[in-house]
C-alpha cells in the first residue's frame, strides 16, 4: 500500500495531465481567423438556407459573405461586430452590382438572418469570441435598403447625388416603415440591368433568376 504522500503526488500529477489534456482539446476545438467566414456561412446554410428556395438561399448567402468581408476587414482584434454599421457599409459596396430584386429578396429574409447571426456569431469557436452589437429593427433595415436603392437609382441615372435628391427619393421608396416595392420597380424597370463583367455560370444564373422576379409574383 502506497504512503499518503506518494498517493497525493500521483494524484496531483494526474490532475496536471488532465488539465493539460483539456487545454489541448480546447485548443483543438478553436478555428483560425481565416476560417470564420466559411464556418458561419456553413452554419447559415445548415440552419436556415437549406430550407429556403435556392434563389433566396443564394441571395442571402451572397449578402452574408459580403457582410462578413466587411466585418472581418476590421481585423481579428476588433471583437465587436456592429450590425448597423457593417450592414450599411456592405449595402453601399454591393450597390448596383445586383438588380433591385436582390434587395427585395434580402428584405424578406434579413430579420431571420440577423436572428441567426445574433445566436451563432458569439459562439464561433475563436480564441477570443465575437460580440454582436447594435442589431436593427425591421423598419431600420427597410430604411437602409430604401436609402441604398435611392443612391443606386441616382447613380444609374448619372445624376449628381445631392442630399436633397437622395432624401426625396428615399422617402418615395420608404413609407409607413416599409419599402414601397411597386415604386422601386416602376423607377428601376425602364433603366434595365446589365450584368457586369464575365461572371461564372452559377452567378449568371442567379442574377437572371433575380431579374425574372416581379413584386406580385414573389413571396418571401
Amino acid at each position: 500500500m502506497s504512503r499518503p504522500g506518494n498517493y497525493g503526488k500521483s494524484s496531483r500529477l494526474k490532475q496536471l495531465r488532465q488539465l493539460k489534456r483539456r487545454k489541448q482539446q480546447q485548443a483543438g476545438n478553436t478555428i483560425n481567423w481565416d476560417q470564420v467566414a466559411d464556418f458561419l456561412l456553413g452554419r447559415y446554410h445548415l440552419v436556415q438556407g437549406s430550407k429556403l428556395p435556392p434563389l433566396v438561399d443564394a441571395t442571402v448567402q451572397r449578402f452574408f459573405s459580403e457582410w462578413l468581408t466587411t466585418a472581418m476587414a476590421a481585423g481579428e482584434q476588433q471583437v465587436q461586430w456592429d450590425i448597423a454599421a457593417t450592414t450599411a457599409v456592405t449595402l453601399k459596396r454591393i450597390g448596383n452590382q445586383v438588380p433591385w430584386q436582390f434587395y427585395y429578396v434580402l428584405a424578406g429574409q434579413v430579420m431571420r438572418w440577423q436572428k441567426l447571426l445574433l445566436r451563432e456569431g458569439p459562439v464561433v469557436p475563436l480564441a477570443t469570441r465575437r460580440q454582436i452589437v447594435k442589431p436593427l429593427t425591421a423598419t431600420a433595415y427597410a430604411g437602409l435598403i430604401a436609402d441604398q436603392l435611392a443612391v443606386n437609382l441616382l447613380t444609374v441615372m448619372a445624376t449628381p447625388i445631392t442630399p436633397s435628391q437622395r432624401e426625396r427619393l428615399t422617402q418615395s421608396f420608404f413609407q409607413d416603415g416599409q419599402v414601397q416595392w411597386s415604386a422601386v420597380d416602376a423607377l428601376f424597370e425602364p433603366m434595365g440591368f446589365q450584368i457586369q463583367g464575365t461572371p461564372d455560370d452559377q452567378t449568371r444564373e442567379w442574377l437572371n433568376g433575380l431579374l425574372a422576379l416581379t413584386v406580385s409574383g414573389h413571396h418571401h
